[in-house]
């Protein structure tokens, strides 16, 4: 997503250029010519903030302009940890999880929520492979609920997930943290509410996309 600083300074050059256009054609300048410039450039700037939040998805624009994955809303899905719990000796299991994704068309920004922790995204991106397949990539640090901390305490980790179909109908990849613990992940349902908490999830219908 260009900046208002970068458009700005585009704007600068053609307005240099147009003017040294002008000069060899021996048209005399003067300050108004350069005035709709200032305009041009305010106007660009909001029809491309209005386009980094809202229109990028749009399907008119699908896949001639912008072929990112939209992907929105909140992710139901699972984790299969090889943690170990120290309290039980034993493997955490499956676990149910919730990945909430805010996405505009220059960022990107997740939180994954389960019953005992949530993780937030530190930096996080969508990338386009060879194939015309994407992955979004990103660092996190999970936080564990106080009252589990002496088992779990908070870290730090990296993810990668597959995104599944165009568009979207779910993500599937691994992870890693700096306790050295790994694990899959899997969401494949789907709202475009965004929950605020494990609880609430349980108000929101989940469906399928194909």
């Amino acid at each position: 997503m260009i900046t208002e600083i970068q458009l700005s300074t585009l704007v600068f050059f053609v307005a240099v250029v147009w003017g040294i256009s002008l000069v060899l054609q021996g048209t005399p300048l003067s300050f108004d010519l350069l005035k709709p410039f200032t305009n041009v450039t305010g106007v660009l700037v909001l029809l491309l903030a209005f386009f980094d939040k809202w229109a990028w998805h749009w399907k008119i624009f699908y896949p001639w302009l912008v072929s990112t994955p939209y992907l929105e809303g909140t992710w139901k899905g699972k984790i299969k940890s090889n943690w170990i719990n120290p309290e039980t000796e034993k493997a955490s299991g499956i676990i149910e999880a919730y990945l909430v994704i805010r996405q505009k068309f220059s960022k990107i920004h997740a939180s994954l929520i389960t019953k005992e922790s949530s993780s937030e995204l530190l930096t996080g991106e969508l990338v386009k492979n060879s194939d015309e397949t994407w992955e979004f990539v990103g660092a996190y640090i999970n936080t564990p609920k106080i009252s589990i901390r002496e088992r779990s305490p908070i870290h730090h980790g990296a993810v990668i997930l597959k995104v599944k179909g165009q568009p979207p109908t779910g993500l599937e990849g691994q992870y890693w943290t700096d306790r050295n613990t790994q694990g899959e992940m899997l969401f494949s349902e789907y709202s475009k509410k965004k929950i605020q908490d494990f609880n609430s999830a349980s108000t929101v219908y989940f469906m399928k996309r194909y």
